[in-house]
């Protein structure tokens, strides 16, 4: 290749360039014109408020329903390990 192309090449590179950067500035705006609003959220507490005195929780719980976390007992037996082998 010549030199002539060369800078023939290098000169429709740099104004494709421009052309371009124009361009985008147009169709997506710069930041300063357009700034983001993001909301906060607020920090996580390691403190979890009981549902039963909690009014916010009682908005959504009913006080009526079964609990599951109480242990069931089905007939006589006593023993809390049934599939346990004894030696």
């Amino acid at each position: 290749m010549k030199r002539k192309e060369w800078l023939v090449i290098i000169a429709v590179g740099g104004i494709s360039a421009l052309i371009s950067i124009l361009i985008s500035g147009a169709l997506f705006g710069s930041p300063k014109k357009n700034p983001i609003k993001v909301p906060v959220v607020q920090k996580i507490s390691a403190d979890f408020p009981l549902p039963q005195t909690d009014e916010n929780y009682q908005k959504f719980f009913n006080s009526k329903a079964f609990d599951p976390t109480q242990l069931i007992q089905i007939g006589n037996s006593n023993n809390t390990e049934p599939f346990q082998t004894e030696r």
